[in-house]
């Protein structure tokens, strides 16, 4: 009996050793990716262009208000009341509409933002996913692992495949 259950034993140890043999591993860093692909400067580049004007508007009304407080700063000795109050109205209305503007405009980023690391996001997958299966990787884990042997990162494999498929664009 205990040469059958040691046998057993033996036979399942050398079998899980075998399957670990053929099990091939991946890291990736999903992080490094998203700072050193050419697809994000892209998509900066695109929201710098979208929304640049918009961002220059606001600079411009901040100037605004900025000039009106300092006029209001130096006339208020001069001043009737009721231009101070016609004054201080008119400054309080134009920061109410720059707040507006700013979370309209910071609203409109944020989700034009999700929606191109959405598709860029799509992308790296699929370039995962074909690298995963040329090299017939069994397991490609994202950089949450405590620790990973250099060997096994692909990263750069990556970032290769997503630096060719910019340039056919």
């Amino acid at each position: 009996m205990k040469k059958i259950v040691l046998g057993l034993l033996v036979s399942v140890f050398l079998s899980s050793t075998a399957l670990a043999a053929d099990l091939k591993i991946g890291v990736v860093s999903v992080e490094r990716i998203l700072t050193e692909a050419p697809q994000v400067d892209a998509v900066n580049t695109s929201m710098m262009e979208r929304f640049g004007p918009d961002r220059d508007g606001l600079k411009k009304l901040e100037k605004e208000i900025t000039g009106m407080q300092e006029n209001y700063k130096r006339n208020e000795l001069v001043m009737t009341e009721d231009k101070l109050n016609e004054l201080k109205k008119n400054i309080i209305t134009k920061i109410q509409k720059l707040k507006q503007k700013e979370a309209i405009l910071s609203q409109e980023v944020s989700t034009v933002r999700n929606q191109e690391l959405a598709v860029l996001q799509q992308q790296v997958r699929g370039i995962i996913d074909d690298i995963a299966k040329k090299g017939k990787y069994s397991l490609v884990l994202s950089e949450g692992v405590a620790f990973a042997d250099p060997k096994l990162d692909i990263t750069d494999k990556v970032l290769e495949n997503m630096k060719a498929a910019f340039k056919k664009k």
